[in-house]
């Protein structure tokens, strides 16, 4: 299935920016600042939603702060054959902690990031890995500190 590029114009933009620096906004609030009719921001965030460029709304929660301070970097090598991109790649997904599955051009097939409790709590993870019978070998980084973590798209 092939992406189309949507063209958006400057409000579109605007809008998108200030969404993405608070979700909880009201479309009111939204509509005057950039000097709009409530009705006019209301439907261009529906028909970017319909789109499928606004994918969801959510809360940037402090992972250290809830305990999940091990943060992790694989690379991973998965056995090739048909499709094996998107079967091997929906399986890494459904690890829990992981938050981030590449599929990458190269010596290794994914990038996962992952989030986990400590050390033991990621080797769980890790084995969880291992037992999968598609994947031939990982490499790990451990982070040791977060310099930045930003998700936003700069528009």
């Amino acid at each position: 299935m092939a992406i189309r590029n949507v063209v958006l114009d400057e409000i579109d933009k605007k809008i998108l920016g200030i969404l993405q620096e608070n979700c909880r906004i009201r479309i009111g609030e939204i509509a005057k600042r950039l000097g709009i009719p409530k009705s006019t921001a209301g439907y261009r965030i529906k028909r970017m939603e319909t789109d499928g460029i606004i994918e969801g709304y959510y809360a940037k929660i402090n992972a250290a702060k809830l305990g999940k301070d091990y943060t992790t970097i694989m690379l991973v090598r998965a056995k090739f054959g048909p499709g094996y991109h998107e079967i091997v790649g929906k399986m890494l997904s459904k690890i829990p902690g992981v938050w981030g599955v590449y599929f990458i051009l190269g010596d290794n097939d994914f990038v996962i990031l992952c989030q986990s409790n400590n050390r033991e709590d990621f080797l769980e993870k890790l084995e969880d890995i291992y037992d999968m019978k598609e994947i031939e070998r990982t490499s790990t980084t451990v982070v040791m500190k977060t310099i930045k973590e930003d998700l936003r798209i700069e528009l």
